[in-house]
């Protein structure tokens, strides 16, 4: 079986169940169909400890995000708090979050890397306790995902979504709070590089928590004025058309393997005087 044939198949399928979708006049009718186009192939073909709804995520102080178009959480660990057609999950048990748009204009672009921004900020770095048959340990959970998806574009290409993407960053200004993929079904997908100068190579990178510290390594060096990384991060379009979705699946699966979640401690959302949670690891 040929996997970039497979792909093919499977985003020419999803851009012409898109275009079926378009007949319906209510906008929001509209939205959730998109939605549930990417929902329901994520659902069938993600392994089945990452489980995929549309929804809002609380914090143990009582925030609440926006209503995103689909979440992916743990499964095994997470607990869905409310289950209807928007979902609740404590933001501990979540990996990250997708934003859906039919057409990725530029105000589309910039509305979601707003909400990967307030979604991005919710998220704890709270250390969670292990305890092994061995030993004690402590654990920061990973910095979650924001990605960006888009069934077409509009009057517009990927350079100049890439450019946007650089302008609403400027504004964010805050690395951990940047959106770490952008991907428009049939055309390509805006997406970090590693280039190593020393080496001479350049990888994919799709690790949260490695592509915030090289960002915020780089830019301490600069304030201090030693000399630059030999490692930097840079923003590119790859055009992929037809191979797009694939590689976006592909992907999305390398930032799920490298995020490791705490295990969301409900006792502390009832009462923040309690104990913290000691989870138990085999």
């Amino acid at each position: 079986m040929d996997m970039g044939d497979f792909f093919e198949r499977v985003e020419s399928s999803l851009l012409a169940r898109f275009r079926e979708a378009e007949v319906v006049q209510h906008a929001g009718d509209r939205g959730e169909n998109r939605e549930a186009l990417l929902c329901e192939f994520l659902e069938q073909h993600l392994p089945t400890r990452y489980g995929v709804t549309k929804g809002q995520v609380v914090t143990k102080a009582g925030e609440v995000s926006h209503s995103a178009d689909l979440i992916v959480y743990d499964t095994i660990n997470c607990p869905v708090l409310y289950r209807e057609e928007t979902a609740v999950l404590p933001i501990e048990g979540v990996y990250g979050i997708i934003e859906v748009k039919s057409r990725l204009s530029k105000a589309e672009l910039i509305d979601a890397m707003k909400k990967i921004d307030s979604f991005k900020r919710l998220a704890p770095r709270d250390l969670s306790v292990i305890r092994t048959r061995e030993y004690v340990t402590v654990h920061r959970p990973s910095r979650p995902f924001g990605t960006i998806f888009g069934f077409q574009h509009a009057d517009n290409s990927l350079d100049s979504l890439r450019d946007n993407v650089e302008q609403t960053n400027a504004s964010i200004h805050d690395v951990n709070f940047f959106t770490n993929l952008v991907c428009v079904a049939g055309s390509g997908l805006i997406h970090y590089e590693k280039a190593d100068l020393d080496r001479g190579e350049k990888t994919l990178l799709l690790d949260t928590d490695e592509f915030v510290e090289i960002v915020l390594t780089k830019q301490k060096r600069m304030a201090n004025r030693e000399p630059p990384l030999e490692i930097y991060p840079r923003l590119l379009v790859d055009p992929a058309r037809d191979r797009t979705f694939g590689r976006f699946f592909v992907y999305l699966l390398i930032m799920l393997s490298r995020l490791k979640l705490g295990v969301p401690d409900l006792g502390r959302y009832l009462d923040p005087n309690l104990p913290i949670q000691v989870v138990k690891e085999s």
